[in-house]
């Protein structure tokens, strides 16, 4: 019987390694994924929609602000698409935008910033050309026309695709309180004291969402900047909210971000301004930030337009460990280095001056196999 065994042994060893590749997905999210990972949505043929959203930082990227197509920095800090499926609100300072194509079009399509710099006929054209696309859009709508609504349509049904809330802290949650440990139960402790009340903006399953009536949108006190009225405001370029109302009383009032995966997203803050989670809560501890130099000098602490629940709080060095640990039990358990969630054309970011050779889909599909 050994014998048999193995010659049998012999034999598996001697047939090519097979890899299983992952539950395969839709057409449309297929496509979605190839125009995702595409340089050619934007007007350089330079960038694509993962150099911002990289899959490797959180669905975001280390930069400290955005940096438009002509390599300047904007206003405002990459948010990272992490569920963004399942937001109610799609912008970082426009309160009105409550749908998604909005979130997918501004980045191609707007003029401040220039992020990507494409018009809609440009990008058609492009598509239109390549030798793959139209097969795949026959298969995602049944017929070979391409247009900017199907494009919207594929991207929104890959970004359907990253949702995972699957961390430790869910487990513990969902009942395993072995998932987390000691400091990290303190953690959640203190998040949902009253002493922190930092669930009070940061509830429900993102932990995105305010409590009772309160706005999706709050000035947390990071800026106190006099201006020539003498108010205080935020900085030049970061008026957030009341860009839109032209109220000073929305004065910068920006989106409450989810905090399901936030450790690995920084810096954080709207503008990127905060190089970690520690500063973070040393801010919300003081009650607003001071900033004693530079051109955005002043005490947030004083904005009018600060949220009335942004009113310091006393925390010792074990709790803002136990704390952030907290925080980094909601990191995300999945490896967003494979399929779907690689890119079609090889590298997935590539950096923002680097112009490559256009990508093919005929080149993706001889090699599709070997990148799951």
């Amino acid at each position: 019987m050994s014998y048999y065994f193995n010659v049998l042994l012999a034999l598996l060893l001697l047939l090519p390694s097979v890899t299983f590749a992952e539950e395969p997905i839709s057409a449309i999210q297929e496509l979605g994924r190839h125009l995702f990972f595409d340089t050619r949505l934007s007007v350089k043929e330079n960038r694509s929609c993962a150099l911002c959203h990289s899959p490797t930082h959180g669905w975001s990227n280390t930069f400290t602000k955005t940096i438009d197509i002509n390599g300047n920095h904007s206003t405002l800090n990459t948010p990272s698409l992490l569920n963004v499926s399942l937001f109610t609100h799609f912008s970082q300072a426009d309160p009105t935008r409550k749908m998604i194509d909005t979130a997918i079009t501004n980045p191609m399509f707007s003029t401040h910033p220039i992020e990507m710099g494409i018009t809609p006929k440009k990008l058609i054209s492009r598509i239109a050309q390549d030798s793959c696309y139209p097969s795949m859009f026959e298969r995602s709508f049944g017929d070979k026309n391409i247009s900017v609504e199907r494009i919207v349509r594929a991207l929104k049904q890959y970004l359907t695709l990253i949702t995972s809330q699957e961390s430790r802290y869910l487990r513990y949650r969902d009942g395993d309180i072995t998932a987390l440990t000691k400091q990290e139960q303190h953690g959640l402790q203190l998040f949902y004291s009253d002493k922190l009340n930092c669930s009070a903006c940061h509830g429900g399953p993102l932990l995105n969402q305010p409590v009772n009536t309160l706005s999706h949108y709050q000035n947390t006190g990071l800026y106190g900047v006099p201006n020539k009225n003498g108010m205080l405001s935020y900085p030049i370029g970061e008026p957030g909210v009341r860009q839109y109302t032209k109220r000073w009383e929305d004065d910068g009032k920006f989106r409450i971000p989810s905090l399901i995966n936030v450790s690995n997203t920084g810096p954080w803050g709207h503008d990127g301004s905060f190089q970690s989670l520690e500063s973070v809560i040393e801010s919300y501890a003081r009650g607003g930030r001071k900033l004693s130099y530079g051109p955005n000098k002043g005490d947030g602490y004083h904005h009018p337009a600060k949220s009335t629940l942004i009113n310091g709080f006393n925390i010792t060095t074990n709790e803002k460990k136990a704390l952030i640990a907290f925080l980094r039990s909601l990191s995300i358990d999945q490896d967003w280095t494979r399929y779907p969630f690689n890119s079609p054309f090889g590298s997935s970011v590539r950096t923002k001056n680097e112009h490559n050779s256009t990508p093919s889909c005929l080149h993706q599909q001889q090699s599709e196999t070997i990148l799951r």
